[in-house]
């Protein structure tokens, strides 16, 4: 540019993003990936899991979309609860996806490699994993996820409290939907990008969030 710029927020895909970030000479704000999580906990409320998770992929363009569901593996009716999970979302004509416990059970499609736990998929596709308990849960959510956002669904306030304050992402939720990550849900009017860089701002910015502070001292000689 023939200009300084004091900062960019490439708006668009991983290509644009890498770009923008080994080219500029100024702070750059990564408007981060998705690949969201939800983890139904051997405590949920299967009914807020199910809302969740279908509110989840309701919008698959969003970043705030979820693309992977993590059940505890000591879920009471877990094989009924998948099934029903499995039906709905394949009503609203979403590819399901499996770990090996989960497609076995269920006949799905079985993944290949754990690869596919990094990837945000912006399509109608899900992936079904089991998984141990929270504290698993926590630790593959902080290895491959977008650091975007990540939902537990318990009626167990301290096992929320765990997960929400050691998941390593800009927003956490307990049993509410990933899709409220957004500047105008959140109160910030215009969202200009959702962040998951830590400095300096996480998560949704609106404007407020573009300026930086200038101090004014007027004096009448003081020194120190």
């Amino acid at each position: 540019p023939t200009q300084q710029l004091d900062l960019i927020v490439p708006r668009g895909g991983e290509r644009l993003i890498a770009f923008t970030k080994e080219h500029a000479r100024c702070p750059v704000i990564v408007s981060g990936r998705g690949n969201n999580f939800v983890y139904v906990h051997k405590e949920a409320d299967l009914d807020i899991a199910i809302d969740v998770i279908l509110n989840g992929k309701s919008k698959i363009s969003a970043c705030n979309a979820v693309d992977k569901v993590l059940i505890d593996k000591n879920l009471p009716n877990k094989s009924e609860f998948v099934a029903q999970l499995i039906s709905k979302l394949k009503d609203s004509k979403i590819e399901v996806l499996g770990d090996a416990e989960v497609a076995k059970a269920h006949g799905l499609e079985s993944i290949t490699s754990d690869a596919i736990w990094y990837e945000e998929f912006l399509d109608y596709k899900i992936l079904i994993g089991e998984i141990e308990n929270n504290e698993a849960t926590i630790a593959m959510i902080n290895k491959y996820s977008g650091g975007h956002s990540s939902s537990i669904i318990t009626k167990n306030e301290s096992e929320a409290k765990t997960f929400m304050e050691n998941v390593d992402t800009a927003a956490v939720y307990h049993n509410a939907s990933t899709r409220f990550t957004d500047g105008g849900q959140l109160g910030l009017g215009g969202e200009l990008a959702i962040s998951t860089d830590k400095l300096h701002q996480r998560g949704p910015i609106g404007l407020q969030h573009l300026v930086t502070n200038k101090w004014y001292v007027h004096g009448t000689g003081q020194t120190r």
